[in-house]
């Protein structure tokens, strides 16, 4: 009885390891291999959400001086999948060396992301080869991942660098993800160390051996978050510096004039990620927008709706048959205006000297060529000119319109009166013909659609004047008030 409990655990044992081998997995640490082997696939990653496994920073080529200290570096990643299924998996890192220009490699260190070791006297330049295995060991089918080859190249002494040119696997990260800068030198065997530096920190960092590493997505959604835009990362070797600009982020700031287009575009989208929806961010509320393709597109934007708006899209992506959701940067939309509208000249009118007798009678009087010069209270031009400019690229249609305020005495007395007087508003191509009764009535004049600035020579205007019985010989004179304003729209 007492090896019954025994006897349970076991078969307890078995039907899981039952189990598992039914669903495809076996408990099973992949068999040495030795190197060299050839380079595995690129890691696929998002927003640091890594799809595949790899390596995310090889180990790199380098011309050395013997007896210094040489230290390879080389960073790798286990794929989502790996890390659900296998939560008490691990991988460890592998070195392999080869002396003999690979035809024979042997395990020269293993547990670290680096090797070091110290470079050996030479009398010619003589080749070191590496490669590192990312070594699997766990439950499920999973494969060794293997870097590329570095060659590193051992001199008898300094050859200094007398120039430097810089480049990059990829100029454009996603939020999390990494990268590699290279400096290719000149002289070709130049062994100067090379020193990186980025722009920006916040933005990605790079460390002494050139692995750029883009900082992670804000939970910010206002879009000012510095979690997108360019950094620059420059190489420096001998006192020579070259730069490469690399792009930071999913999606990027956005600047229109109001009226154009403005698009956002997912940088990437990896195979297996598809576009859960697009948000809108205004004032700090996030509206869903309904939309699931790659990029989404704000067709007529306006600065006083849509600027400093941001944007951001969720991502869905499936790890052993559950759906996960991440989310992108958010984006800033900045909507410049586009144009004024203005009413850029008004006329004065003078309609010149009537006698009484005529005043009394009524009468319509011409405007005169004699300019008014009556300071600061004439505000308008004596060429009869009247004009609006627009030069908008939305909003809806203008209207211009005046009113006539009713004849006084210049001088103040309120002795004699006219009567009804009305200003007969005209241009000589006839597009405006249109009576402003002087008792300040805001009277329209004249309506424009769309975006289109007018002008209008108005000298050939009148003013009608009703019997005036009690007019009496003084100056007279009235303000004409122009308004120009957007009609509104339905």
């Amino acid at each position: 009885m007492c090896r019954q409990p025994q006897i349970w655990r076991f078969k307890l044992l078995l039907a899981v390891l039952v189990l598992l081998g039914w669903s495809g997995y076996a408990i099973c640490g992949q068999a040495a291999t030795s190197a060299p082997q050839p380079a595995s696939s690129t890691p696929s990653s998002v927003l640091g959400l890594n799809l595949s496994g790899g390596f995310t920073q090889q180990p790199i080529d380098s011309n050395q001086v013997a007896g210094q200290t040489v230290t390879l570096s080389a960073t790798a990643t286990r794929s989502a999948l790996e890390a659900v299924t296998n939560p008490f998996g691990s991988r460890k890192y592998v070195w392999w060396e080869s002396t003999d220009d690979g035809q024979t490699y042997s395990q020269v260190g293993s547990n670290s992301s680096t090797y070091s070791f110290t470079a050996p006297s030479v009398t010619k330049p003589t080749p070191l080869l590496f490669q590192v295995e990312y070594d699997f060991t766990g439950i499920g089918l999973f494969s060794n991942d293997w870097s590329r080859i570095a060659t590193v190249t051992i001199t008898p002494g300094r050859i200094p660098a007398t120039g430097i040119k810089v480049s990059a696997d990829t100029t454009s990260l996603n939020n999390s993800e990494s990268t590699m800068v290279y400096a290719d030198l000149s002289p070709a065997d130049a062994t100067d160390p090379v020193t990186w530096k980025s722009s920006d920190t916040s933005l990605a960092t790079v460390d002494s051996y050139g692995d750029v590493t883009a900082t992670a997505a804000a939970s910010d959604t206002s879009g000012t978050a510095d979690d997108h835009g360019t950094v620059t990362i420059t190489g420096t070797v001998n006192g020579y510096s070259d730069s490469v600009k690399i792009t930071i982020g999913s999606l990027q700031n956005v600047t229109v004039q109001e009226g154009t287009a403005a698009t956002f575009t997912l940088a990437d989208v990896p195979s297996g990620m598809t576009v859960k929806n697009w948000y809108r961010v205004k004032d700090g509320t996030s509206t869903a927008l309904n939309s699931t393709a790659s990029s989404y597109t704000i067709s007529s934007p306006t600065n006083a709706t849509d600027d400093q708006t941001s944007y951001y899209a969720a991502l869905n992506y499936t790890v052993n048959g559950s759906v996960k959701t991440v989310t992108t940067n958010a984006a800033l939309l900045t909507v410049t205006k586009g144009g004024n509208l203005t009413l850029t000249a008004v006329p004065n009118f003078n309609f010149g000297s009537v006698d009484l007798k005529t005043l009394s009678e009524g009468t319509t009087l011409a405007t005169t060529d004699t300019a008014i010069d009556g300071g600061p209270a004439y505000d308008g031009n004596n060429e009869g000119t009247l004009s609006v400019t627009d030069d908008r690229t939305v909003g809806g249609s203008w209207q211009l319109s005046a009113s006539l305020a009713p004849f006084g005495s210049t001088s103040g007395s309120d002795s004699g009166k006219l009567g009804t007087a009305q200003l007969e508003l005209d241009d000589p191509n006839a597009r405006l013909d249109q009576l402003i009764t002087a008792n300040n009535t805001e009277t329209p004049i004249y309506t424009q659609s769309g975006y289109e600035s007018q002008s209008f020579d108005v000298t050939a205007s009148k003013l009608e004047l009703a019997a005036s019985p009690l007019a009496s010989a003084t100056n007279y004179q009235s303000t004409l008030t122009w308004t120009l304003a957007v009609v509104p729209t339905n």
